[in-house]
Parts: structure tokens; C-alpha cells; sequence
């Protein structure tokens, strides 16, 4: 799967909703927005057949085979205030796909990546790289003692597409009380494609709706309750997959629709068939939707 931003670069736009507004709304302002958040994301992981995050990249030759664009790599440090001098947390760090081109450009990067399969990748490549400023540190953010197991304060904390925690606002707070300059957050600003494709074929898949994560809206609502005063800008995302033929496509997606048998596999067939696109001599798809880039500076205490 890989997320390409439209023409290259990010899109400094207004923001997607008008916060002035939201916040006038008493309903709004009164609503717990960290339990909003837990509920949203206990009904996804509820969800039959559903793996995503630790359980679906613990092995290390799936891992291997997360890709993101370098696009969409370059747009997304082009959002960081980068400097030779800095120290930097990646929190969720997959395979190193932040964390390895930050290497170069930074004086130090922890990595945080709870999953084995993606950290046996990020320690494979930075040694191929020869990255010896990459310090990495497998566990999950929120079990992470930061006493113990970081080396702050740092001046950059980034988690991107990596905020499926249950309790948000408690990872937010020790995502806050590690940094000494600014915090960056990326997250699905609405449905990604593969959420749609998801909502589409569980049902007849495992006899059970999907539930989506939730979406920005949710964070940036979240954090202004914190106080912590965030920024945020969105960007538009494409969804490209390529494939050689249909069952290469079956083949790829059916660890990841929780495929159990024959008849699950031909469900797939079936719903593939109808999303994917014939391109030259192979098959893409391809989907548009949108991600927001959310951060705020570490005010004194």
C-alpha cells in the first residue's frame, strides 16, 4: 500500500473544520473527547477477523513488506523543523520509515516500535545504513517508562499514523512531557480507502460490520480540551496498489481481510474485481482520501 500526496507536497489549507465554531457549541465542549476516542477504537479492534498495529506486524516477513512512498516520506519531513543539532522520538516508528532519513538529518533518533517483525526491519536496514544514531526501543508508547527506557527531553516527538492507543489523552501527556520544543501528529483526517473497501466487505466476509478508527476531528478536539493549543493543516492522500494479476492481489490482501477458507477467498476475488482498475499489463487500485498533520509547541512550565 502506498499513501502519495497530491502534487508532491502537503497542502497548507484551512483547517477541515472552523474550531471557532466547535468550541462555541456547549455540547461540544462538554463532550469527553478522550472517551470518544476510547470507544471508537475498542469497536475497531472488537471487529471479527480485524488485525492491524503489533498483531499484524510481528512477523518479520510481512514487515518487510510495508512500503510508503518516498513522496510521501519527503512531504512529511519537510513538515519537521529539522536541524543538525536535534534529538528526536519517532513513536511508532514501523520499519524506519521516518526514522532512518531522520537519522541524517538530526543528531539522534529514538525509535519506538512495538512490533518485532518491523523492529528486526529498522535494525536490519540501519545497519545496512550504518545509522549508529538510531537508538530503538520495542514496546508499546503506552507501556514506555520514559524514565527508564528514553533519553529526553527531545526536542521533536513524532507519531505518524501510529495513534491507535486506547487512552489518548495519556499518551498525548507523555508524548508532552518528553519534549522540550514541538510534538507532530499524523493521522486520517476522513476514511482512507482501504476503511472504505473494509466497510465494504466485512459483512458478507465475516457476517459483521467494520468500525472505522477514529479521525483527526477527534484529536485536534481532544488536545484543545488538553490545552495544549494545537495547529493543524490537511493534505490530500492517494491509495496506489499495484499488481501483476487478480490472484496476486488475492494473495496480498487476504492476510490482511482475515481470510479463513476457500469461500472467504472468493468473496475477496469477487470484491477485488470490482475495485481494481486494468493499468497498462497490470491492475491498480487506487483511492483518494485525506490526512491532517497536527502539532503544537512545548509551553514552559
Amino acid at each position: 500500500m502506498s499513501l502519495v500526496p497530491l502534487c508532491g507536497s502537503w497542502e497548507n489549507s484551512n483547517y477541515f473544520f472552523a474550531f471557532s465554531k466547535l468550541f462555541s457549541s456547549m455540547k461540544v465542549a462538554n463532550t469527553d473527547w478522550n472517551q470518544v476516542w476510547a470507544d471508537r477504537v475498542r469497536a475497531n479492534r472488537a471487529v471479527p477477523g480485524f488485525r492491524t498495529g503489533k498483531d499484524l506486524w510481528e512477523e518479520k516477513k510481512v514487515a518487510a513488506e510495508y512500503r510508503v512512498p518516498t513522496d510521501r516520506v519527503a512531504a512529511t519531513l519537510a513538515r519537521l523543523p529539522l536541524m543538525p543539532r536535534l534529538s528526536v522520538l519517532d513513536i511508532g516508528a514501523g520499519p524506519g520509515t521516518l526514522a532512518l532519513p531522520l537519522a541524517r538529518e538530526v543528531q539522534s533518533v529514538t525509535a519506538v516500535e512495538p512490533a518485532a517483525g518491523m523492529m528486526s526491519v529498522l535494525e536490519e536496514k540501519a545497519r545496512v545504513r550504518d545509522c549508529r544514531n538510531i537508538r530503538a526501543v520495542q514496546k508499546r508508547w503506552e507501556a514506555v517508562d520514559p524514565a527508564c527506557d528514553l533519553e529526553g527531553p527531545y526536542d521533536l516527538v513524532v507519531a505518524s499514523f501510529s495513534l491507535a492507543m486506547e487512552n489518548l489523552a495519556a499518551s498525548l501527556e507523555k508524548m508532552d512531557a518528553v519534549a522540550s520544543g514541538s510534538i507532530h501528529l499524523f493521522w486520517f483526517a476522513d476514511l482512507p480507502g482501504w476503511e472504505r473497501h473494509y466497510l465494504e466487505i466485512w459483512p458478507p466476509l465475516h457476517g459483521a460490520p467494520y468500525s472505522p478508527v477514529p479521525k483527526a476531528d477527534v484529536v485536534f478536539n481532544l488536545l484543545w480540551q488538553m490545552e495544549y493549543h494545537p495547529n493543524l493543516v490537511q493534505m490530500p492522500l492517494i491509495q496506489e496498489e499495484y499488481f501483476r494479476d487478480l490472484e496476486e492481489a488475492v494473495a496480498h490482501y487476504a492476510p490482511k481481510f482475515g481470510v479463513a477458507g476457500a469461500g472467504e477467498e472468493e468473496v475477496v476475488r469477487e470484491a477485488l474485481g470490482r475495485w481494481l482498475v486494468r493499468e497498462g499489463d497490470g491492475l491498480v487500485l487506487r483511492e483518494r482520501s485525506r490526512a491532517a498533520h497536527i502539532w503544537w509547541e512545548k509551553e514552559g512550565d
